[in-house]
Protein backbone atom coordinates (compact mmCIF):
# COMPACT_ATOMS: atom_id res chain seq x y z
CA UNK A 1 0.00 0.00 0.00
CA UNK A 2 1.51 3.11 -0.68
CA UNK A 3 1.08 6.57 1.37
CA UNK A 4 3.10 8.16 -0.91
CA UNK A 5 2.71 9.83 -4.46
CA UNK A 6 5.12 12.18 -6.18
CA UNK A 7 4.84 16.02 -7.13
CA UNK A 8 6.65 17.91 -9.82
CA UNK A 9 8.32 21.57 -8.90
CA UNK A 10 10.09 22.56 -12.36
CA UNK A 11 12.28 19.56 -13.46
CA UNK A 12 12.52 18.08 -10.53
CA UNK A 13 9.57 15.15 -9.02
CA UNK A 14 9.73 14.43 -5.14
CA UNK A 15 8.25 11.60 -3.50
CA UNK A 16 5.79 13.13 -0.93
CA UNK A 17 5.93 12.02 3.02
CA UNK A 18 2.77 11.31 4.59
CA UNK A 19 2.22 12.50 8.66
CA UNK A 20 0.52 10.50 11.28
CA UNK A 21 -0.52 12.39 14.35
CA UNK A 22 -1.78 10.51 17.50
CA UNK A 23 -1.03 7.45 19.02
CA UNK A 24 -3.92 5.01 17.49
CA UNK A 25 -2.76 5.99 13.71
CA UNK A 26 1.01 5.71 15.15
CA UNK A 27 0.05 2.14 16.59
CA UNK A 28 -2.14 0.80 13.49
CA UNK A 29 1.22 1.50 11.24
CA UNK A 30 3.07 -0.07 13.51
CA UNK A 31 0.40 -2.68 13.37
CA UNK A 32 0.71 -3.09 9.55
CA UNK A 33 4.42 -3.28 9.12
CA UNK A 34 4.68 0.63 8.35
CA UNK A 35 8.12 2.49 8.45
CA UNK A 36 8.03 4.86 10.79
CA UNK A 37 9.91 7.92 12.15
CA UNK A 38 8.57 8.41 15.26
CA UNK A 39 8.67 11.86 16.97
CA UNK A 40 7.03 14.38 19.93
CA UNK A 41 5.47 17.15 18.63
CA UNK A 42 6.76 20.51 20.73
CA UNK A 43 4.94 23.54 20.90
CA UNK A 44 6.15 26.64 19.15
CA UNK A 45 6.38 29.94 20.91
CA UNK A 46 7.51 31.87 18.22
CA UNK A 47 4.18 31.58 16.31
CA UNK A 48 1.96 34.38 16.91
CA UNK A 49 -0.33 36.93 16.32
CA UNK A 50 -1.40 40.56 17.26
CA UNK A 51 -4.84 41.33 18.16
CA UNK A 52 -6.61 44.58 19.47
CA UNK A 53 -10.01 44.05 21.26
CA UNK A 54 -12.61 47.32 20.33
CA UNK A 55 -15.72 48.09 21.18
CA UNK A 56 -18.37 50.06 19.18
CA UNK A 57 -19.82 52.91 21.58
CA UNK A 58 -23.04 52.59 20.18
CA UNK A 59 -24.09 49.27 19.62
CA UNK A 60 -21.61 47.68 22.28
CA UNK A 61 -20.98 45.35 19.78
CA UNK A 62 -16.98 44.02 20.29
CA UNK A 63 -14.49 43.14 17.67
CA UNK A 64 -11.12 41.70 17.48
CA UNK A 65 -8.82 43.47 15.11
CA UNK A 66 -5.50 42.12 13.70
CA UNK A 67 -4.20 44.94 11.82
CA UNK A 68 -2.92 48.40 13.15
CA UNK A 69 -4.32 49.85 10.38
CA UNK A 70 -7.83 49.10 10.67
CA UNK A 71 -9.60 52.01 11.39
CA UNK A 72 -11.93 51.03 14.12
CA UNK A 73 -8.57 51.07 16.08
CA UNK A 74 -8.56 54.90 16.29
CA UNK A 75 -11.76 55.69 15.30
CA UNK A 76 -14.09 58.14 17.75
CA UNK A 77 -17.23 55.63 17.33
CA UNK A 78 -15.00 52.73 19.45
CA UNK A 79 -13.07 52.48 22.56
CA UNK A 80 -10.43 49.91 22.95
CA UNK A 81 -11.32 47.56 25.44
CA UNK A 82 -8.12 45.44 25.32
CA UNK A 83 -4.77 47.15 23.91
CA UNK A 84 -2.84 45.27 21.26
CA UNK A 85 -1.42 42.40 22.57
CA UNK A 86 -0.38 38.58 20.92
CA UNK A 87 -1.83 35.93 21.26
CA UNK A 88 -0.06 32.13 20.33
CA UNK A 89 -1.58 30.15 17.92
CA UNK A 90 -3.18 26.49 19.36
CA UNK A 91 -2.40 24.18 17.14
CA UNK A 92 -4.31 21.17 17.95
CA UNK A 93 -1.76 18.21 17.69
CA UNK A 94 -1.21 15.56 19.48
CA UNK A 95 2.28 15.14 21.66
CA UNK A 96 2.91 12.42 19.26
CA UNK A 97 3.60 12.33 15.00
CA UNK A 98 5.39 9.91 12.68
CA UNK A 99 6.86 10.02 9.29
CA UNK A 100 5.63 7.19 6.80
CA UNK A 101 8.56 6.12 5.49
CA UNK A 102 8.36 4.31 1.97
CA UNK A 103 10.32 0.82 2.23
CA UNK A 104 12.21 1.25 -0.95
CA UNK A 105 13.38 5.03 -0.03
CA UNK A 106 17.40 5.28 -1.38
CA UNK A 107 19.95 7.00 0.74
CA UNK A 108 20.41 10.64 -0.36
CA UNK A 109 16.64 10.36 -2.18
CA UNK A 110 15.06 14.45 -1.74
CA UNK A 111 11.60 13.97 -0.57
CA UNK A 112 8.88 16.44 0.07
CA UNK A 113 7.48 16.33 3.84
CA UNK A 114 3.81 17.51 3.27
CA UNK A 115 3.05 17.77 6.86
CA UNK A 116 6.04 18.69 9.71
CA UNK A 117 6.30 17.75 12.71
CA UNK A 118 9.22 19.74 13.52
CA UNK A 119 8.86 23.46 14.13
CA UNK A 120 9.86 26.05 11.90
CA UNK A 121 8.86 29.75 10.81
CA UNK A 122 7.37 29.69 7.49
CA UNK A 123 5.88 33.58 7.62
CA UNK A 124 7.10 36.16 9.78
CA UNK A 125 4.53 39.89 8.92
CA UNK A 126 6.43 42.82 10.19
CA UNK A 127 3.81 44.05 12.55
CA UNK A 128 3.36 41.00 14.32
CA UNK A 129 1.96 37.96 13.31
CA UNK A 130 4.05 34.51 12.33
CA UNK A 131 3.21 30.80 11.34
CA UNK A 132 4.61 27.63 11.00
CA UNK A 133 6.10 26.23 8.18
CA UNK A 134 3.41 23.73 6.96
CA UNK A 135 5.93 21.56 4.36
CA UNK A 136 9.78 21.30 3.36
CA UNK A 137 11.93 19.29 1.52
CA UNK A 138 14.03 16.79 3.37
CA UNK A 139 17.13 14.29 2.38
CA UNK A 140 16.86 10.56 3.52
CA UNK A 141 19.95 10.07 5.27
CA UNK A 142 21.21 7.45 7.77
CA UNK A 143 17.65 6.07 8.50
CA UNK A 144 16.40 9.65 8.83
CA UNK A 145 15.08 12.76 6.99
CA UNK A 146 17.20 15.95 6.74
CA UNK A 147 14.76 18.76 6.87
CA UNK A 148 16.07 21.02 4.39
CA UNK A 149 14.96 24.90 5.88
CA UNK A 150 16.14 27.62 5.08
CA UNK A 151 14.79 30.65 6.40
CA UNK A 152 15.77 32.38 3.37
CA UNK A 153 13.69 30.64 0.88
CA UNK A 154 11.55 29.06 3.08
CA UNK A 155 10.27 32.17 5.58
CA UNK A 156 8.01 34.31 3.75
CA UNK A 157 9.12 38.15 5.26
CA UNK A 158 5.94 40.15 4.59
CA UNK A 159 6.11 44.10 5.42
CA UNK A 160 3.21 46.21 5.36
Amino acid sequence: MAFWKSITKGEESLRIIKTIRGQKGIDNAIANGTKLIIKNVEPFSAVKGKYCIVRNKKSSKESKIFDFRDDRGYSDDYEIVKDWTYQYHNYDFPQEAAYIIPNDIKEGEIVMIDDLIENFLGYHYNQGGSDRLKSCKAIWKDNDLQIQYNPDIDCISAVG
